[in-house]
């Protein structure tokens, strides 16, 4: 699927509807008067990183979102912001809208930092357990949205992420992590 898309212009903003900057100002341990910038969902801050498994084979469904702040696509599990609804109805949702398949959840983290350094938004991560025959049904995409959706076997994660980084996508981070796990623990 190639992206038609044509960045106009990148302008400096002090806040949108759905993102604003934030300072906080602390004093720390030593008396020393410091400040933190941040930034921070306007209207919500928490979403879910879904990570969904076939139950006997242990395949993987990632997908492949173009992201326009990279002007690239990226390779990630879904995911998707905590509306007015709970950890697990979010994940489902979301997992429909994004690839199609329905499944069942299996697990829910605690609240995890995704990048407590810039972001002020706490995540979910979510494991579905997939039926191995499941079959998805037409995804339900934002006008935003440009996602594929991958199934990829336990064993081929490192030959996935070496062929999507050869043709110029981003790995997420969450992806690589669980190939390191995989291997390193």
């Amino acid at each position: 699927m190639g992206c038609v898309v044509s960045i106009l212009k990148t302008v400096d903003m002090s806040q949108s509807q759905w993102i604003r900057p934030r300072k906080v100002i602390y004093k720390n341990d030593r008396g020393q008067v410091l400040a933190w910038d941040y930034i921070e969902r306007v209207n919500a801050h928490n979403s879910v990183l879904i990570m969904p498994r076939f139950k006997e084979s242990g395949d993987l469904i990632f997908i492949r979102q173009y992201r326009v702040i990279f002007d690239r696509y990226v390779i990630g599990f879904p995911a998707g912001v905590l509306d007015d609804e709970d950890v697990e109805t979010c994940a489902l949702r979301e997992l429909r809208e994004e690839t199609g398949y329905t499944g069942k959840v299996v697990e829910i983290s605690p609240e995890l930092t995704l990048n407590s350094a810039l972001v002020k938004e706490t995540a979910y991560c979510v494991v579905v357990a997939l039926e191995e025959d499941a079959r998805p049904v037409e995804q339900a995409l934002e006008s935003s949205e440009k996602i594929e959706v991958h199934r990829v076997k336990k064993d081929q994660l490192a030959t996935f992420f070496g062929q999507a980084s050869a043709r110029g996508d981003i790995v997420g981070g969450g992806p690589w992590y669980l190939l390191m796990a995989a291997q390193y623990l």
